[in-house]
């Protein structure tokens, strides 16, 4: 869930923090640009671990500030496919459960990742898994409940601007299973499609897309960094139902 990885950059130092520890600045400089940041294919920064290498300052003309090129070690959070994950649901819809971790809200279950068979009760705005069809009941998935969930995909989205238009480029890795198991209607095979079994591999996959809104429209861009996952398989699902 959470890994170092290794950042190099230009830190400005400005003239009023001369009178401090150089390494107290240049942390919480580190610290007020990356923290909460989301890096493209690397993940959300959490905090600086360590600074590794300092070079000599640099000052250039018209700026009083010094300029030192720094490496340093980042946490970040960058969950990997597979992984199970325990957050809390935030909200439903038709299409699926957005769950908050706390410090990350971007997760999402789909409709066809929760468990069969499932229906969205709309008056309630909650999600119903209907394990007994003799009975009106269910396992249902009420907001603020924490659960347990499969990381399915990890997705990374870029917004840039060109003479088409608003472009969102995404990055994405998820698993891709072998025409054999796809196929198979057998039980084991149907195990192997929902947990990725040993036959699985990672793909990546790139797209972008031009049907952006305006910058100025109220409708959102897409989330920088998103988790799909999925609650479909034993001992997932809500925590208080304790599979064991």
């Amino acid at each position: 869930m959470f890994g170092l990885t290794v950042i190099r950059d230009c830190v400005r130092v400005a003239p009023d923090t001369f009178d401090r520890e150089l390494l107290e600045v240049l942390y919480e400089e580190i610290d007020k640009k990356y923290s909460n940041r989301v890096i493209e294919d690397v993940g959300l920064c959490i905090s600086t671990c360590d600074i590794t290498k300092i070079e000599e300052a640099k000052i250039y003309p018209s700026d009083g500030a010094a300029y030192h090129r720094v490496v340093f070690r980042m946490i970040v959070f960058r969950p990997f496919v597979g992984e199970i994950l325990v957050g809390t649901i935030a909200s439903s819809n038709e299409d699926g459960i957005m769950v908050s971790l706390g410090f990350f809200e971007n997760v999402f279950i789909p409709s066809y990742n929760l468990p069969t068979p499932s229906e969205y009760d709309a008056r309630a705005k909650l999600w119903v898994w209907r394990f007994d069809e003799e009975s009106e009941g269910g396992g249902i998935f009420h907001v603020h409940e924490q659960i347990r969930l499969r990381v399915e995909s990890l997705t990374y989205t870029k917004v840039t601007v060109s003479e088409k238009g608003r472009e969102a480029t995404q990055i994405s890795t998820d698993l891709k299973l072998p025409e054999k198991v796809k196929s198979s209607e057998t039980g084991p095979a149907d195990k192997m499609t929902k947990t990725g079994g040993a036959a699985a591999a990672l793909v990546r996959k790139r797209s972008t897309s031009v049907d952006l809104p305006a910058s100025d429209e109220t409708e959102e861009d897409p989330p920088v960094m998103q988790i799909n996952g999925s609650v479909d398989d034993d001992g997932l699902g809500l925590v208080i139902w304790n599979w064991e």
